[in-house]
């Protein structure tokens, strides 16, 4: 996947009450109702183009198309006229190329027990005719799972830990309706999986239901109190937080903390303070790691290191091979660090970002695939 719709954040970012102690973390939950991904394996303009479905009272109804660039890694938003998308929330890949209302000829996007269909027509920003049809339905409950998307591997510059987290996910099956993917009316190959003969799989992802979550987004200024669909859990004394829980769209994600980190206000001149942390998204562990503060003076310097690699639960035979032998599915929120400083006073100020400690691990799965 490669892309996702704004993910708001604990209203505003980063957290502070009156009542309770300073929270310098954020954490927002976004539905999307359905997507499918595809890679490019041939196309001189585009490597990849995504199709994503929303229908929720935040967002509206309706579709999201975008395609990346292949020079640069640029990618081009496609949003159906009347929904409501924040373009600031789509920095992927190489960054955002154009961001179009567009009103499609055609577009639909179904995912039912037996498969599921997608038939799109609109066109880009330099004129081309973009077509897709994929239509996999033939009668056969499908078996599917759940998966932790990389797209976080290939943000260059992150603005948040994006976690994607794919429910009913499958890949395309091989029948008699091949799919096609028209642009410029050339047709354009897509990526494939080794062994095709045997699983018959198209390298044609999708998911219904999926929801993008957002931890600690980037945030400069001060610390503001939590909006509707967030809340904190405290330690008995009230001066502790032991998890930050954010709800969205029937999705719900839980960053716990152990031990609880301590209000920030109460750390001794030179005291520093160290424990665990890890995110789950509607009930399954995701990723963690550990985290620390420190104090100096007015100062409270915090870091978030991500160590955990992502577990996956039960799989079909096929995903599990393919999460295991291309390592980036696991492995790439291992390449994220957050860092942060908080100002204390009487209106305290944040300033906060993450880093990329390692950035190619998408390389090797794109060689894989041969995209």
């Amino acid at each position: 996947m490669r892309g996702l719709p704004d993910v708001p954040p604990l209203r505003g970012g980063p957290q502070r009450t009156g009542l309770g102690p300073l929270c310098p973390f954020s954490l927002g939950v976004s539905p999307i109702a359905r997507f499918l991904n595809v890679e490019l394996a041939d196309d001189p303009t585009y490597d990849g183009l995504e199709l994503q479905w929303f229908d929720d009272d935040v967002h509206g109804r309706g579709m999201l198309a975008f395609l990346s660039r292949r020079v640069d890694r640029r990618v081009d938003y496609y949003p159906e006229r009347g929904l409501r998308l924040d373009p600031g929330g789509y920095e992927i890949g190489g960054g955002t190329g154009s961001w179009t209302e567009t009103d499609f000829r055609v577009a639909r996007l179904e995912v039912t027990e037996d498969g599921v269909r997608a038939e799109v027509r609109f066109t880009d920003v330099d004129g081309r005719q973009v077509d897709v049809l994929v239509d996999d339905r033939d009668g056969r409950r499908r078996r599917r799972a759940q998966l932790l998307a990389p797209v976080g591997a290939g943000i260059d510059r992150p603005k948040a830990l994006l976690l994607v987290w794919l429910s009913g996910f499958d890949l395309v099956r091989v029948t008699g309706t091949r799919p096609t993917i028209r642009i410029g009316g050339r047709e354009a190959s897509t990526g494939r999986l080794p062994g095709a003969r045997l699983h018959r799989r198209h390298l044609i992802k999708y998911a219904a239901p999926l929801c993008a979550v957002e931890l600690n987004s980037d945030h400069d200024g001060a610390l503001r109190a939590p909006g509707a669909g967030q809340r904190l859990e405290l330690t008995p004394d009230g001066t502790g937080i032991e998890a930050v829980v954010a709800e969205g769209g029937g999705h719900g994600a839980r960053v716990a903390l152990e031990p609880a980190l301590p209000d920030l206000r109460l750390l001794a001149d030179g005291a520093v303070e160290a424990g665990r942390w890890h995110v789950s998204v509607d009930g399954a562990r995701v990723t963690g790691g550990a985290w620390s503060g420190t104090r100096q003076g007015g100062r409270v310097t915090l870091e978030m290191d991500v160590t955990e690699r992502w577990r996956p639960g039960p799989l079909p035979w096929l995903m599990r091979l393919v999460t295991t032998v291309v390592p980036v599915f696991r492995r790439w929120p291992t390449t994220y660090r957050w860092r942060a400083e908080v100002q204390l006073g009487a209106d305290p100020t944040m300033s906060s970002r993450w880093e990329r400690v390692a950035s190619d691990a998408a390389q090797g799965y794109r060689r894989w695939t041969r995209s």
